[in-house]
């Protein structure tokens, strides 16, 4: 009898460690772990309210527009003198800008396309051309000031409707955008206009 007492005691002390081990942990996790340790945790928010968008339109004759007019029947030599520009409106980002023309009949027939420049403009070797500057908002740029029928043409392009395709892109000017993006652009070019810096006079 004794020895059958002596293990219902140990049982029950066993059982009783046990129960007090499982309070325990379970008490543990519903505290924490990390309350064996001095912690601390903090988070901070903000807001970066970015700048204006880059904005631009294209002018001809000084005047906004979304297609190019070319008046009359032209010949090859014959002259177009309506100054092509391109503006800054308010509320834009400063900007660099490139630009390219291309005279073209059909997915295959090109033709040179003769254009007096602005001085203000450096020829790259990508069929660009880039501004010398920078353009701030409100402000105009004079980009192509002539525009001349190419004299290569022969009879064989008679009747022919070419369309003059006058494009300029505008890049934000922050951040050295265009060493990023405009990658083949004069090196010299990129030193001066470039660089995200405003050039001094």
């Amino acid at each position: 009898m004794r020895s059958q007492i002596s293990k219902k005691t140990k049982m029950s002390n066993s059982t009783t460690v046990i129960i007090a081990l499982s309070v325990l942990l379970a008490i543990s996790i519903a505290l924490g772990v990390t309350l064996a340790y001095f912690s601390n945790n903090q988070t901070a928010t903000g807001n970066v309210t970015l700048g204006d968008p880059v904005t631009i339109s294209m002018t001809q004759g000084g005047s906004t527009v979304t297609t190019l007019t070319f008046a009359g029947t032209a010949m090859p030599g014959t002259i177009y003198d309506q100054p092509i520009a391109v503006a800054a409106p308010a509320n834009t980002s400063d900007a660099v800008l490139r630009g390219k023309l291309t005279m073209q009949l059909d997915a295959v027939t090109t033709a040179d396309i003769e254009a007096g420049l602005s001085t203000d403009w450096t020829a790259g070797t990508d069929d660009y051309y880039y501004y010398n500057g920078v353009i701030t908002a409100g402000t105009s740029v004079e980009f192509v000031q002539t525009i001349t029928v190419p004299t290569t043409l022969t009879n064989d392009a008679a009747t022919n409707v070419y369309v003059i395709s006058v494009q300029v892109e505008a890049l934000q000017h922050a951040n050295s955008a265009a060493t990023s993006v405009w990658t083949t652009a004069p090196a010299q070019w990129i030193t001066d206009y470039g660089s995200g810096t405003i050039p001094t006079p």
